[in-house]
């Protein structure tokens, strides 16, 4: 007879892992994404999203988004224990990659605005009660949100519909 846990991720399954491990197995699922558009473009207007796209990562309209996506991490992280992994690239002079020591709002917002502003890098926030992880990359107007929880999507949407954003599915 197969243990019904055979088919469940080691995490699930209660076994030790390493933050790097669980944060690993964790993007391997369906996310949703929190974006400046209400749902997916179909594919035939790609040459016009592309424009759309540069627009809205100008000067003001990317302080704005980077504004509304604070609003919504630091809310969410009123809620939950995090751990934040932080990976800047290159050209930034001293870069950071690694699990982050010093969780206060100043240092989040700091990091948060010098990877959506200069569109590098790429922060991932693991919200360790709820095994669900909130990604922000550089150069892109959307936050992923993987594996989760109802709770977490309960909250996100409240916050997300007041900062005047989106959430919907995206498969793998």
């Amino acid at each position: 007879m197969i243990s019904m846990n055979y088919f469940l991720p080691a995490w699930k399954e209660g076994k030790n892992m390493t933050r790097n491990e669980k944060l690993n197995s964790l993007f391997c699922e369906d996310y949703r994404i929190i974006d400046f558009l209400p749902k997916t473009v179909p594919e035939t207007a790609d040459k016009f999203y592309e424009e759309v796209e540069e627009y809205f990562l100008r000067d003001r309209q990317l302080q704005e988004f980077c504004n509304k996506t604070i609003a919504i991490v630091l809310k969410i992280l009123c809620y939950y224990p995090f751990d934040i992994y932080v990976e800047e690239y290159v050209p930034f002079v001293n870069k950071r990659e690694g699990w982050l020591k010093d969780k206060s709002c100043e240092m989040i917002i700091r990091l948060l605005k010098k990877v959506i502003l200069k569109k590098k890098g790429q922060i991932d926030i693991l919200l360790g009660t709820e095994d669900s992880i909130i990604s922000i990359s550089g150069g892109v107007l959307s936050v992923a949100v993987y594996h989760e929880s109802a709770s977490l999507r309960e909250l996100l949407d409240k916050i997300v519909e007041t900062e005047g954003l989106y959430c919907w599915k995206y498969r793998v």
